[in-house]
């Protein structure tokens, strides 16, 4: 599954971090999506089930499709 394939409305996961530092992973909707050609390390938006953006600048590793 190549990270080309993410579009918006996508359900995806990734690992995020919790205050004590703990990994974990969390779950989003990518809203906005450009793969890495075009930018540095890519560039994507996430927002949670609510509609509240998640900060993850880097599309480039560690983010999947979730099932």
């Amino acid at each position: 599954m190549g990270k080309r394939k993410l579009k918006p409305g996508n359900r995806v996961s990734f690992e995020s971090h919790d205050e004590q530092c703990k990994p974990f992973q969390q779950f989003g909707i990518v809203k906005y999506y450009l793969y890495p050609e075009f930018h540095p390390n890519g560039y994507i938006e996430i927002v949670d089930e609510s509609g509240d953006t998640i900060p993850y600048g880097n599309a480039g590793k560690g983010i999947q499709k979730a099932k």
